[in-house]
């Protein structure tokens, strides 16, 4: 045999109550990465002005690029 039960009432709205703020998880900022077509721009920006090593005008690029993207 079947129990029957009946629902609940909804509670009354409250009055004055504040709207419940959205959920929003406190993260640190996200760092900037710089596409390989942008690190590789500035390479050679730096290879035409100074010359230079391939590798270290890449590694030198990256980094530029990493922290001007912080500001």
């Amino acid at each position: 045999m079947a129990i029957k039960t009946t629902p609940k009432p909804a509670p009354p709205p409250v009055k004055n109550a504040k709207p419940a703020a959205p959920a929003v998880k406190a993260s640190a900022p996200v760092a900037y990465k710089p596409t390989p077509e942008e690190i590789a721009a500035r390479a050679f920006e730096i290879y035409q002005r100074e010359g230079g090593n391939e590798q270290e005008n890449w590694l030198r690029a990256e980094r530029e690029l990493i922290a001007r993207g912080r500001r």
